[in-house]
């Protein structure tokens, strides 16, 4: 089972690649309430103690982790 742990913006950035501070904003608006859910999603893994309902909620986490990176790619290839 992959280890999720959760993240703040500014360590995507760093992930990433991203320093610029105008970057930071123009995808800021679109990446933080990804972000935010992808964190909650975290969250539900490590509370969850049922490991059926666990590996369940971890494929919302891993949803999320992919529609973060898109968001990043996208971003990146303009």
């Amino acid at each position: 089972m992959s280890e999720y742990k959760q993240k703040s913006i500014e360590s995507f950035f760093e992930e990433y690649g991203i320093t610029d501070p105008d970057d930071k904003a123009k995808i800021l608006l679109e990446v933080t309430d990804t972000i935010y859910n992808y964190n909650m999603a975290v969250i539900k893994v490590e509370k969850e103690l049922d490991e059926y309902k666990k590996k369940q909620a971890l494929g919302g986490v891993e949803e999320w982790r992919s529609k973060i990176d898109e968001i990043f790619t996208d971003f990146l290839k303009k």
